[in-house]
Parts: C-alpha cells; sequence; structure tokens
C-alpha cells in the first residue's frame, strides 16, 4: 500500500477569496489571528497523527521481534523518507528522519 504525503488541496482559506494586492493592510492584519489558528490546529493534529504512528510503530516492531525479526527494517524507512523527499523536498528528509526518529526510537 502507498500512501501521499501531499496535503488536500480543496479546503478554502482566508487568503482564497482575494489575491494580497487587492485587500487593504488593515484586512491582512485581522486574517492573522485566524491563519494562527488554523496552524495551531493542524499542529495539534500532526502531534496526534505522530503519536498514532508511533503506537502502531511499536507494535510493527514487537509483532517482527516476536516473529524472529529485527526491530527496524532500514529498506522500509528509507521508503519513507523517499516519500517525505518527493513530496516536501530536500526539508522532506529533516522531518522524515525525525518523525521515524519519535516513532521508532533511536537506532
Amino acid at each position: 500500500m502507498t500512501t501521499s504525503l501531499t496535503a488536500p488541496t480543496d479546503a478554502a482559506t482566508p487568503d482564497d477569496a482575494a489575491p494580497p494586492a487587492a485587500r487593504h493592510p488593515a484586512q491582512e492584519a485581522e486574517l492573522i489571528p485566524l491563519l494562527r489558528s488554523q496552524i495551531d490546529a493542524i499542529d495539534a493534529g500532526i502531534a496526534r497523527l505522530v503519536a498514532e504512528r508511533a503506537r502502531l510503530s511499536r507494535r510493527v516492531q514487537s509483532a517482527r521481534i516476536a516473529a524472529g525479526g529485527v526491530r527496524i527494517e532500514l529498506g522500509r524507512e528509507r521508503r519513507i523518507v523517499e516519500q517525505y523527499r518527493d513530496s516536501l523536498g530536500e526539508d522532506g528528509v529533516t522531518l522524515g528522519n525525525a518523525v521515524l526518529r519519535v516513532c521508532r526510537g533511536s537506532l
């Protein structure tokens, strides 16, 4: 099963209404708290998803060890990091490695 790391783009945000140049600076300033609130909600969602991913990763590690395998499958981890790179560029590599480290523990 292959999953995509790209975010949905159909969600409307205040900046969809008019280009920034068409809005007054006061209107732009009023958007800041709303946009920050949306960012905070996304960050909370990311944290919840990473925690869920870590729980699942621990279950996979336990099952793999119980089946006589190794705790970490480096080939799979390389593919995961490649997905982050493909979706987010080189900064995705750093993020992908951080997610893996949080979810599986240190090597």
